[in-house]
């Protein structure tokens, strides 16, 4: 992962939000809310369906599922926007990746939500947009962000190459087939 990389998806996460308003009346603010909530549910009733597709036992792990598009796109923004300052987030990371790991989330479940994340920034942003160098972009800073959470939640999988296939959770010595 590359700094470039990083500013690039910085400069096109922002494209999902709605833009920060001038002002600081209550209005103003009240209906920026509004617009982000709006545009977090949009993106959550993008992004779920597919990752229930390509991953269904993934689907009881959402108790709330409408809370989580909420929270969801929050997070990630805030995880992608302090990439180039790890040592600010680095910790916010690997505890996410323990508390996933103790909701039930598997080492499995990252190929296919990553999988689902980007053909949701694909079809929302479109390919004029998310074109080739930006999806790299994505999947650069996406596996940075994956990596730091299993190291912390699944540390028998530490210093495997990047290229390795994903053991599966409980069983670090057997890659599971393609």
């Amino acid at each position: 992962m590359t700094n470039e990389q990083v500013e690039i998806v910085k400069r096109t996460i922002i494209r999902l939000l709605p833009p920060r308003p001038e002002g600081n009346s209550e209005i103003i603010i009240q209906r920026y809310e509004k617009q982000k909530r709006d545009a977090n549910q949009a993106f959550g009733d993008v992004f779920y369906p597919k990752l229930f597709e390509l991953a269904p036992d993934t689907q009881e792990l959402f108790k709330d599922l409408e809370g989580t598009k909420q929270k969801f796109p929050d997070m990630l923004t805030l995880l992608v926007r302090s990439m180039n300052r790890l040592h600010d987030t680095l910790n916010t990371m690997q505890e996410l990746g323990v508390v996933h790991m103790k909701a039930g989330v598997k080492l499995e479940h990252y190929q296919p939500f990553v999988k689902a994340l980007l053909w949701t920034f694909h079809k929302q942003l479109g390919d004029e947009i998310f074109n080739g160098q930006v999806a790299e972009a994505f999947v650069a800073v996406l596996s940075r962000i994956c990596g730091i959470m299993c190291n912390a939640a699944y540390p028998e999988v530490r210093g495997l190459p990047a290229d390795a296939p994903m053991p599966k959770s409980g069983d670090a010595s057997t890659p599971p087939t393609t």
